[in-house]
């Protein structure tokens, strides 16, 4: 399979955009992994990124640029197309679709007996299948020749039925990053929002998820939802074949070094070292997302204090979690749940004994990473978990990782970490317990197994598999 060009498509780009006092437009590289794996390779090849305008800076740029543009952001180039779906279609499709309906679904997280309880139709028909539709054209309007198309996330689950339908030989691969729901879970989406998804997925020639675990679930889905037929990481339907699969996503260790050596990173370091008042950290780095179990990690430390007094005053849990999905309600309220069980365990034990920072602080985050004598990543679900992956890494104190067993990185990390149940308090404290008191030996031993598990599946490494897989569908395809 030969290709003329790259063309990814993503919710959010690998560009950050904002208008200086002079009105002067200023464009800054984005974070994150994907950025990292497809930016690099955007860089060696002809090929275009489509994203979603998702501020009204975007909207601005997206409105004095139609169709592709390029642009320079620190040091990298990158050809994009902005598609400007207008604010009212953008909140159906991004926050009460993707964010809500969606997220909550792949996540496990519905309670019930109550939830999803709202009419859902009118945001999924004028605004995701509309939103997934405009980037679908506009992947359509940038692509050369013979293109090979990359569609990421949950965000864009149909956009692959309007690229097929008018590209029908187009290389189609779709990844995942989230987790997937399983059969049952999904039951609990509108049948018509179930079949649109999974309809829309299977018109790729690859879907790939980020553990053995979702990828599973997703067939599983195919199967009970469509009818489809299953052939080990075949899936057969009236469409044809996609082959369903998982790629691990290690770290980007390169990017890591840069931002543990940058100075502001080092300055956080310095403020952190003086207020721990010499006490062992237990750390945790998140989004405040009710996914990533904030609130029962929390109360784990707190059990842990209760039943094993001797660590009231040696011992500093700091939780450094980034705001997310402030529009959310939901979300608001688990911030302020968050910081009450914060205020209590600090009336309780000590204000020295709890640290919790909702704050966007990178070099923090990076300093308590490097710092940690127990990290804990205690997901309900997460597709990966990148920090389970990043804190090994950086960690130059031999920390002890306390890992869920519901993360995709358990797949890699599970030799070295100790694995605990989410939705369990007191399995979480007793494994804090046995992290704080573990022997040198067994410490070392661990961190230097997950030093060598993080890396598996470096962004490079990652996305010419994913290359590689889609090859080979397609090449069967063609016969």
């Amino acid at each position: 399979m030969q290709t003329d060009q790259l063309l990814i498509a993503s919710n959010r780009g690998p560009v950050r955009f904002a208008y200086d006092e002079n009105g002067d437009l200023e464009s800054r590289r984005g974070f994150g992994g994907l950025v990292t794996a497809l930016g690099g390779a955007l860089q060696d090849e002809p090929g275009t990124w489509v994203s979603v305008a998702l501020s009204d800076t975007d909207r601005r740029v997206a409105a004095e640029h139609p169709g592709t543009f390029e642009v320079d952001a620190d040091g990298s180039r990158f050809r994009l197309s902005l598609v400007d779906p207008g604010y009212e279609r953008f909140e159906a499709y991004y926050n009460r679709i993707a964010n809500e309906l969606l997220w909550f679904t792949v996540h496990g997280m519905w309670n019930a007996p109550y939830e999803p309880h709202r009419p859902w139709s009118s945001d999924w028909r004028d605004g995701y299948l509309p939103v997934n539709r405009q980037v679908a054209e506009a992947v359509l309007e940038a692509g050369g020749d013979r293109p090979e198309v990359h569609l990421h996330d949950y965000h864009l689950l149909t956009a692959g039925r309007t690229i097929r339908a008018h590209w029908p030989e187009a290389p189609i691969l779709s990844y995942i990053h989230t987790p997937w729901a399983r059969p049952r879970e999904l039951a609990m989406l509108p049948d018509e929002v179930a079949r649109d998804a999974l309809e829309g997925l299977l018109q790729a020639d690859v879907v790939v998820t980020s553990a053995p675990e979702w990828s599973s679930a997703l067939r599983r889905c195919t199967h009970e939802t469509l009818g489809a037929r299953l052939s080990g990481e075949t899936v057969e339907h009236e469409w044809g074949r996609t082959r369903v699969t998982d790629v691990v996503l290690g770290v980007d260790e390169t990017a890591l070094v840069s931002a543990a050596d940058a100075p502001a990173t080092r300055e956080a370091g310095e403020r952190l070292d003086a207020s721990r008042d010499g006490r062992r950290l237990i750390v945790r780095v998140d989004r405040t997302d009710l996914s990533k179990n904030i609130a029962r990690g929390l109360q784990a430390f707190e059990l842990l204090l209760e039943r094993h007094p001797e660590h009231r005053e040696r011992v500093q849990h700091l939780a450094i979690c980034n705001p997310s999905r402030q529009s959310v309600p939901a979300y608001r309220a688990y911030v302020e749940h968050c910081e009450q069980l914060a205020a209590r365990i600090a009336e309780r034990f000590g204000e020295q004994t709890i640290d919790l920072r909702v704050v966007d602080d990178y070099p923090a985050a990076i300093a308590a990473l490097q710092r940690y004598d127990v990290l804990l990543a205690n997901p309900v679900r997460d597709g990966t978990n990148l920090v389970a992956k990043e804190g090994p890494a950086l960690n130059h104190a031999d920390g002890v990782l306390v890992l869920s067993r519901e993360a995709g990185a358990v797949t890699t990390l599970s030799g070295g970490a100790i694995t605990v149940n989410p939705f369990d308090v007191e399995d979480q404290a007793a494994a804090l317990h046995l992290a704080l008191t573990m022997d040198a030996g067994e410490r070392a031993e661990r961190a230097n197994r997950l030093r060598g598990a993080v890396t598996i599946g470096a962004p490079e490494e990652w996305l010419g598999e994913q290359r590689r897989l889609l090859r080979e569908a397609v090449e069967a395809r063609r016969g």
